[in-house]
């Protein structure tokens, strides 16, 4: 895993000094090797964490055999042997063993064409100094984040906003839109971000950048479901997929793991993967014991199940020394605070390995979230007389004390949820995303007026109409929330330690596998991933299998009312933004401290929203 960093300039000489200076900000991300190189209207930088080809002739960036095309690229192809034996057979010759040149390679041979053949998890840019032309591209979810500035004949880009923003021709004007997206759904949706000049590159995006400008363009779409599936096809299908794309990823000439925390996505993985691995498996886990966010009972009993090497870290959050670091690493603001565990997880891991599998995907593409059992109540919910609704059973539950629990342990926050869910998605059927914030308290927060015309996520809900509404929301998250949320944090906090992760389920045969199948596949009655379930019998043991869903969360709810209450009261109130309502955060704290609201989540984008502000703005 690496980063990349580029400018191109048609009109004055790209700083190699500027370069530098961006380049080195993405030191974490690879911290093996790092070079630039140079052309007259482009210079373009590269950090390595070195994982196949150990040796300094795989260091980037790298260029054709004429020296006129250049590639630098972050992430992993897992089909580049497969790729190689095609070229050589096409009579390449090859200076190396790594991945990179055979993208390299491959893009003389096809151009952008070559994405469809691209088994992995990649951004990459390539410069051709003939054309004069520059090539981006992010991969088909969005494991590998590509930010970029563009205006007239100049772009720059970079694998994170805050090594972008090292160039001084990028200017830090906020994109209140952007801004208000964030309180709603605790990320900021590609294209978009915190800045008005900057974009990101979406997933399953491409974009060529030359002297009339830039061109993006999708280059993938998950495929919608089919009819006439038969059911145990399908069954023994996933697991071939499954086991070919936990195979490949077992690729590496460094240490390899997995993460296990024993739901039924991680231990599935772990198993096929020790059923593969030369040797005993070593898993990680981290442990908070004392709080109803503990799984480590689970990921103890999957290690056992497999007979892995398992290594579980017992964990007190330093909460005040981590903080900073965790916004430093973002570079804009990312309210997901399951960040933390994440963080300390990865960490925890590199002592030991620097490649690690996870079970990330498995909820988005087989429905595992309780919220779309929820959208399927909500319809019949949504039939009831309005005055049966509004004037006795909203009230009611509005009026009910919250708890800081983690919500599947407490009926009265699901309730709560599943009232707020109900009423946003009667007022607009394309607000399919989680919210945290209502659109009324954001404009109320932010003193902007929110524009869902303008909101991406919006955009994404409305391709999907045809499609049911479970079905919606689910291809709406992978396109989303798995994308900018979920697989951001996994780059920001496991590059933040130079770790590797991969997932086997964002293999993209396994992505277009799972979006081909219907609903009643992976959903019947109250039982989520179905399918999913039924083919991890005999891999996965039968209480891992039956246990509802757990996210992986702090208890922050209730620090904030006891041993983080004064760090949370000075960065709300004495960390004066100018863009924020002190009104509504002194309501929005209050009622937290109370017990009228759990306001867990909205506290705790007000904080990282703030302390970036003072970082970066």
């Amino acid at each position: 895993m690496c980063g990349i960093t580029g400018i191109v300039d048609f009109v004055n000489d790209p700083s190699e000094q500027i370069l530098e200076r961006m380049t080195r900000a993405l030191t974490h991300r690879g911290p093996d090797a790092g070079g630039l190189c140079k052309f007259r209207d482009c210079a373009m930088g590269h950090r390595r964490l070195s994982i196949i080809d150990l040796t300094e002739s795989a260091n980037q960036p790298m260029f054709s055999d004429d020296g006129f095309i250049a590639i630098v690229f972050n992430g992993e192809i897992y089909n580049f042997k497969e790729l190689r034996k095609l070229l050589e057979f096409q009579g390449e010759n090859f200076r190396t063993r790594s991945d990179t040149e055979v993208l390299l390679r491959l893009y003389i041979n096809m151009k952008e064409r070559m994405l469809s053949r691209l088994n992995g998890m990649f951004s990459v840019a390539i410069w051709d100094d003939k054309e004069k032309r520059l090539f981006l591209a992010r991969d088909r979810v969005g494991k590998k984040p590509l930010y970029y500035s563009s205006h007239g004949k100049r772009i720059s880009f970079s694998s994170e906003l805050s090594s972008l923003i090292e160039d001084p021709d990028v200017p830090r004007s906020i994109d209140r839109q952007a801004m208000s997206e964030y309180f709603l759904y605790d990320f900021i949706p590609a294209p978009h971000t915190i800045f008005t000049s900057v974009k990101k590159l979406p997933a399953g995006h491409m974009a060529i950048f030359d002297r009339s400008g830039i061109r993006v363009s999708r280059y993938w779409t998950p495929p919608v479901p089919e009819t006439g599936l038969n059911y145990q096809t399908c069954k023994t299908a996933l697991l071939d997929i499954l086991s070919d794309s936990t195979d490949k990823r077992l690729v590496a000439d460094v240490p390899l793991g997995a993460f296990l925390s024993g739901g039924i996505d991680s231990t599935l993985i772990t198993a096929l993967m020790s059923k593969s691995a030369r040797s005993r498996v070593r898993t990680f886990s981290i442990s908070f014991p004392g709080t109803t966010h503990d799984e480590s009972q689970w990921s103890r009993l999957a290690a056992e199940s497999i007979g892995s090497d398992h290594t579980e870290h017992r964990v007190d959050f330093d909460i005040e020394n981590l903080f900073t670091k965790i916004v430093r690493h973002f570079g804009e603001p990312f309210g997901d605070s399951s960040a933390i565990p994440t963080w300390r997880l990865c960490r925890e891991t590199r002592k030991s390995v620097t490649v690690a599998l996870s079970g990330d995907g498995g909820d988005e593409l087989f429905g595992g979230y309780e919220r779309y059992l929820a959208r399927r109540l909500q319809n019949i919910y949504d039939c009831l007389p309005k005055t049966l609704r509004e004037k006795m059973i909203e009230p009611l539950v509005v009026k009910t004390r919250a708890t800081t629990n983690y919500y599947g342990f407490s009926l009265t926050k699901k309730l709560k949820l599943f009232i707020e869910a109900s009423a946003r998605m009667r007022a607009d059927p394309l607000a399919l995303t989680p919210q945290t914030y209502t659109r009324e308290e954001v404009n109320l927060l932010t003193g902007f007026s929110y524009d869902p015309g303008l909101d991406p996520a919006v955009a994404q809900a409305e391709q999907w109409l045809g499609l049911d509404t479970v079905t919606r929301m689910m291809f709406t998250d992978i396109q989303t929330y798995l994308a900018e949320d979920i697989l951001t944090k996994v780059d920001r906090m496991s590059m933040a330690h130079a770790l590797e992760v991969r997932s086997p389920f964002l293999d993209h045969r396994m992505v277009e596998f799972a979006c081909r199948l219907p609903l009643s596949f992976k959903i019947k009655g109250g039982t989520t991933k179905l399918i999913l379930r039924d083919v991890a019998q005999g891999w996965v043991p039968t209480a891992i299998l039956k246990r509802s869903k757990q996210g992986f969360q702090v208890p922050l709810g209730e620090w904030f009312k006891n041993s983080l209450k004064h760090w949370a009261e000075q960065r709300l109130f004495d960390y004066d933004t100018g863009l924020l309502n002190k009104n509504s955060i002194e309501k929005i704290w209050r009622d937290h401290q109370n017990g009228r609201s759990d306001n867990t989540a909205k506290i705790w984008l007000i904080l990282f929203f703030n302390e970036w502000k003072a970082q970066f703005a």
